[in-house]
């Protein structure tokens, strides 16, 4: 451990593995996934089925937020908490070889972003997604996987991006052709 902070943050995701309940843990090990259909499922909206232009569309989220963090990962380059010697930890994930780097978290940036594109499809569900998206950085940190600032900065990440998205007339066109499916699924009227 290289800092005061690491140690403290280190300690912190102990603590949290250490109280979460085993329901806490499968929600998290659950939001591994990172998918349109898992981020809506845990509020109550089943989008499995989307038709193709909504499921390109959100395909197409996943892929920006993903390009827009690996450059960070590579320069940061900060240890996983679950890397760290004595670490205590018991990640809720699969642990490879090739894991990126902590910095920043990118289920976080991804969380952010579509839940961001979500409350201007959805604003009857802005509430409900604001929640989400804050739920679905805190399950990395109950992982054991990330570091609270490696997800507020996923956070802030993906707050960034979709702005610099929203101002992209092509994305608001994407977006635009993609909403019908998405408030179908949520059982809103178009």
């Amino acid at each position: 451990m290289s800092s005061a902070e690491t140690s403290a943050e280190l300690a912190e995701l102990q603590q949290l593995q250490k109280a979460s309940s085993p329901d806490e843990k499968t929600h998290a090990r659950g939001d591994h996934e990172r998918t349109v259909a898992r981020f809506l499922g845990e509020i109550g909206i089943d989008v499995r089925d989307l038709p193709a232009p909504a499921a390109d569309f959100f395909g197409c989220v996943a892929e920006t937020s993903e390009a827009a963090v690996a450059e960070a990962k590579r320069t940061f380059n900060r240890t996983r908490p679950y890397k760290l010697p004595h670490n205590d930890l018991h990640p809720l994930k699969t642990i490879t070889s090739d894991d990126s780097a902590s910095y920043p978290s990118g289920h976080a940036t991804y969380g952010m972003l579509l839940g961001l594109v979500l409350v201007q499809m959805l604003p009857e569900k802005s509430a409900a997604i604001y929640k989400r998206i804050e739920d679905f950085g805190y399950s990395r940190l109950v992982s054991g996987v990330h570091y609270r600032s490696d997800v507020y900065a996923g956070e802030i990440s993906g707050a960034a991006l979709a702005a610099a998205l929203f101002m992209d007339p092509a994305f608001r066109d994407q977006m635009k052709k993609a909403t019908p499916a998405i408030r179908k699924a949520a059982g809103l009227s178009p």
